[in-house]
């Protein structure tokens, strides 16, 4: 069943990804506050010694793609495609959006790099998990269930037994067996007057 489970969570997960962008020529506060209402990320795309070119992305194909680690996206962008990652990512503390993307154009090797990275990072995370379930599973069949046999004293008190065995009942002078400490007795009935 736990092989079952982790055989699942290891299948392979994509990290590159292809997305569109729109070039921005608005800048500052207000620009970006307008994307965000529409929907959509400000961002920025810079390296390899050219100069930061403003776009923006679809929100929600971009929010699913954000949350792979080790991402790589194939960006397109006025017919130009550039092989970029998220170099910072900023987001709101309190709502799910992302309000603004740093992204940085990766040379071949970089991007050899970066999937090297994912692959090794995909496999740790899929043994600690595998390692967890594991963990998991012994800790519920040792502990599943446990009885610790208890004595009643005469007083009503109870304490385990040294020996681990469970103390006879007490018997009543009629020869029925007493009720268990723990027992609650029925309240006396009052007589009407």
């Amino acid at each position: 069943m736990i092989d079952g489970k982790v055989r699942l969570i290891m299948a392979k997960k994509e990290t590159v990804f292809s997305l569109s962008a729109q070039i921005r020529d608005n800048f500052g506060k207000g620009a970006s506050r307008r994307d965000r209402q529409n929907d959509r990320i400000p961002a920025v795309v810079y390296g390899k010694d050219q100069p930061p070119l403003h776009v923006s992305l679809d929100h929600h194909t971009a929010s699913l793609v954000l949350r792979v680690p080790y991402a790589t996206i194939n960006l397109e962008l006025d017919g130009k495609k550039f092989v970029v990652a998220p170099q910072q990512i900023q987001k709101d503390p309190i709502k799910p959006i992302y309000k603004h993307v740093d992204l940085v154009v990766l040379n071949d090797k970089e991007q050899k790099e970066r999937l090297e990275l994912a692959d090794k990072a995909e496999e740790m995370a899929a043994a600690a998990l595998k390692i967890r379930l594991e963990i998991a599973a012994k800790t519920k069949l040792d502990l599943g269930e446990i009885a610790v046999p208890v004595a009643v004293a005469e007083d009503g008190t109870a304490a385990p037994t040294a020996d681990g065995t469970a103390a006879p009942a007490a018997e009543s002078a009629d020869g029925a067996a007493a009720p268990a400490a723990d027992a609650k007795e029925a309240p006396a009935k009052k007589d009407k007057k």
